[in-house]
């Protein structure tokens, strides 16, 4: 199976109807309100957003007033985004740019990094941390969330477990995207890591832990879309709000 740019180019336009014709709820009803709810008030701030996909997300945060760089490093992808920008501009610029090498991005530049169900797709994420820590001003954010590493379902040679059948095992997975309301399934690679390897790359890089926030459905989600039911009894995603040491 092709790894990494790749698998996101082939499924750009499955996603991209996903994402945009409101079919991705655990976003919308699960991830995104408590995200954007840490992140608070950003009018007039300087935000990169990490593995920005079509660029989703990338909007919201420029609606609320920031300045927003997005990055992806799926050619596909990014085209979206960047067609989406030229139909309804909101002042963003897309690259396509790999997050484990910024170059191009200045040091302290950042008042906010962002990176939104993405740090788990990318392989060398020791190198994107590190940037991360470089780009960002003193005293920035990172905020970031992921699949929870204690709950997450791991398909490996066609057979699925949780993560918690062997959770100190980091291996490389695929993710199977066969749900119905998908207007084509595809597949993607992921990366399993231990929440101790999050915590040790964030250290390293001086970035402080303010927050880690496991989202939970509201009652109107769940009765919208009963299937998020399962996210209620374990958390599907975790959420980390982390601050730049001077």
């Amino acid at each position: 199976m092709k790894t990494g740019r790749n698998v996101w180019d082939v499924a750009a336009e499955a996603w991209v109807h996903f994402v945009r014709t409101g079919k991705d709820f655990s976003r919308d009803d699960v991830v995104n309100p408590i995200t954007f709810r840490l992140i608070g008030n950003i009018k007039g701030k300087e935000v990169l957003d990490l593995a920005c996909g079509e660029g989703y997300n990338t909007r919201i945060l420029a609606e609320k007033g920031a300045r927003v760089t997005g990055i992806d490093s799926s050619r596909r992808l990014i085209s979206y985004a960047k067609a989406c920008e030229r139909e309804k501009p909101l002042g963003n610029r897309y690259f396509l740019k790999n997050a484990n090498n910024l170059i191009g991005f200045k040091e302290c530049t950042f008042d906010l990094v962002t990176c939104f169900m993405g740090l788990h797709d990318i392989e060398d994420y020791e190198a994107a941390v590190a940037e991360v820590g470089r780009v960002l001003k003193p005293n920035g954010r990172f905020i970031f969330s992921i699949p929870h590493p204690c709950f997450e379902e791991v398909t490996m040679k066609s057979v699925k477990r949780n993560a918690a059948d062997n959770y100190f095992e980091r291996v490389l997975h695929i993710v199977e995207w066969k749900m119905e309301r998908l207007s084509k399934q595809f597949e993607t690679v992921s990366f399993h890591r231990t929440l101790t390897d999050y915590s040790r790359m964030l250290t390293t890089n001086r970035l402080l832990i303010r927050r880690i926030i496991e989202p939970r459905p509201t009652p109107k989600a769940m009765r919208k879309y009963p299937r998020l039911k399962n996210h209620s009894k374990r958390p599907w995603s975790i959420v980390f709000e982390t601050l730049k040491l001077p």
